[in-house]
């Protein structure tokens, strides 16, 4: 049986993915089980309510947005890695290969779980081919440009609802979402597949509602546009040959990132993001710089334990190895663990329980994926994308 061609894998990067992986799990338990529409008096009547309300602060600081914008940033390498390794002639390949990370984010997003994220990133990926024909200064700016435009956003509609329409406002329950809507999120904890189906489709209309009013394409571009440049500039490829590098932005990213993020984080608790307000600009501004220096800490950090020989970070690499069937397998255990057609857990537990299951199923996940690729070349999920891809045979092990 023939085999598609295979790259040599970049080990930082491995690990990378998986503690990525494995952060954006920390981060999606609080949409699993329901954290983010529960009506604050459920909440405060859990018996975890304090130590919830702790959960949720470190998410905040530490969580909440990192670990997507490390994701991004991979995402922008790895286009970097095949445009560096194939020249143009990697870009037809390298659009096939969204057009069915597109098709498996729609089955994903429609079938198991709304808070997909490959939709999205298949789809601003179409846009990095343009980018690629741009200097490395180029990038840069761009970059700058794009994490900058979600602030320049909220300027102009702050301006604007102070000018027409200060003091609007409009009914919410307490969950902060009309109790019509809140009323098919709670069907999907206590009722079957029919329920889940209805209300996932209605989480997915509110997701990519949110998506647009949180101006979350900039964010997501902007770190894609970010990672072609890293490669660009080698410290992808050779992590080793840039450690001064790495300190630096390590420093630089935790020195900056950390206490811009606990800022945020006190600012969102205080002043809601809308309506617009001066508050909620503080709010916007913080993560705007705090989430991405603070994404570029982490990865700066793990290339440099990987780089200096600390194997205990290494055990992430399997995960990473196989990211895209670990990220699909989260949202089925999770959904059979939290909807109603399963364990019903949905509004039953708070956000501390919620990370605490997070972390088990990281647990069991490195060594199993750690298994799996002892015996095959590739998971599940990456080996059908790649025979997609390829269109052509191509062995499991």
């Amino acid at each position: 049986m023939t085999s598609a061609p295979t790259r040599e894998r970049i080990r930082a990067l491995d690990v990378l993915r998986g503690v990525a992986v494995a952060g954006i799990l920390f981060a999606n338990v609080l949409v699993f089980f329901g954290s983010f529409v529960m009506p604050a008096d459920r909440a405060a009547a859990l018996p975890t309510a304090a130590r919830d309300a702790v959960a949720l602060f470190l998410d905040k600081v530490f969580v909440d947005g990192k670990f997507y914008s490390i994701f991004s940033l991979l995402f922008g390498i790895g286009f970097g890695l095949q445009l560096a390794r194939g020249g143009d002639a990697a870009l037809p390949r390298f659009k096939r290969r969204l057009r069915i990370l597109l098709a498996i984010g729609a089955i994903h997003a429609v079938l198991i779980w709304a808070g997909d994220i490959l939709m999205l990133y298949a789809l601003l990926g179409f846009t990095m081919p343009w980018f690629a024909r741009k200097s490395n200064r180029e990038l840069l700016r761009w970059t700058v440009i794009l994490l900058a435009v979600p602030t320049a956003l909220y300027l102009v509609v702050l301006g604007a609802w102070t000018t027409l329409a200060s003091g609007a406002s409009s009914p919410q329950s307490d969950a902060g979402m009309p109790a019509t809507i809140l009323a098919f999120f709670e069907a999907m904890g206590r009722g079957g597949v029919k329920d889940a189906f209805i209300g996932n489709l209605i989480f997915l209309a509110a997701r990519w509602g949110d998506l647009i009013a949180t101006m979350r394409f900039p964010k997501v571009l902007g770190m894609f546009v970010l990672g072609l440049w890293a490669v660009r500039a080698g410290l992808a490829q050779a992590p080793a040959n840039h450690r001064t590098v790495l300190v630096r932005w390590a420093l630089l990213g935790w020195g900056v990132g950390l206490p811009m993020n606990v800022i945020a984080a006190l600012a969102v608790h205080r002043w809601p993001y809308l309506p617009p307000s001066v508050g909620g600009l503080l709010g916007v501004v913080t993560q705007a710089v705090g989430i991405p220096m603070l994404a570029l800490g982490y990865a700066a950090a793990v290339g440099l334990l990987v780089v200096d020989g600390r194997r205990l970070v290494t055990v992430f690499a399997p995960l990473g190895r196989m990211a895209l069937t670990n990220y699909l397998m989260h949202s089925i255990i999770c959904v059979v663990l939290s909807y109603g057609l399963g364990l019903g857990l949905w509004w039953r537990i708070g956000a501390s329980t919620a990370m605490a299951i997070a972390a088990a199923i990281i647990v069991v996940q490195i060594p199993l994926s750690a298994w799996w690729l002892s015996r095959f070349t590739f998971g599940p999920a990456e080996w059908i994308w790649r025979r997609l891809t390829y269109r052509q045979p191509l062995a499991l092990s």
